[in-house]
């Protein structure tokens, strides 16, 4: 009872003799696992079969990988950039330029980025808006309602700021009605 689990495990064959250390025979020294280590220096010269070693292959992949970091943050950057530029732009146009009336009681209800949104007008903004002398423009979360010209200069910053009304009359064409059809 006295054996070790170690030993007992060893007896049964579950467990392997340790292994001895070696003596070196040159020097009389104990080689360990010291002596066996692998290089961790990141040069390594190539290899004989022209291969690039372990190490240094790794080190070249971690800074391709952080240059594409890097690219990816400059485009994100120069992208946020851009777009508040535009945003600038497009604000000024809105604030020196926008007809919303507080007063505005008939809801206009109108599609933008698929779904179906909603502004008040008054009755001759809603008579312009359907003969096209006023426009929605989107901008910061609002639809603003600006006239012809500006509608103009601000499709000519961004295009995707300003609301196609004139969408409901694509899906009609889309769908014909048949002429041999009566109503």
């Amino acid at each position: 009872m006295a054996d070790s689990l170690q030993d007992q495990l060893r007896a049964l064959g579950l467990a392997t003799e340790p292994k001895r250390e070696r003596v070196d025979r040159k020097n009389g020294k104990k080689a360990g696992r010291a002596g066996r280590q692998r290089p961790t220096t990141g040069r390594s010269a190539p290899r004989a079969d022209g291969e690039l070693p372990l190490e240094q292959a790794w080190a070249l992949r971690e800074l391709e990988e952080q240059r594409q970091a890097q690219q990816a943050r400059d485009r994100k950057r120069a992208e946020e950039r851009r777009r508040r530029e535009i945003n600038h732009s497009i604000r000024s146009i809105v604030e020196a330029h926008r007809l919303n009336r507080d007063d505005a009681e008939i809801a206009r209800n109108f599609m933008f980025r698929g779904r179906i949104r909603k502004l008040y007008v008054t009755s001759e903004q809603q008579q312009a808006l359907s003969e096209g002398r006023l426009g929605i423009v989107y901008l910061a979360g609002g639809y603003h309602l600006l006239a012809a010209e500006q509608l103009d200069a601000v499709s000519r910053i961004d295009p995707g700021h300003v609301v196609d009304l004139g969408a409901a009359s694509d899906d009609e064409d889309q769908f014909p009605v048949p002429d041999d059809l009566a109503w």
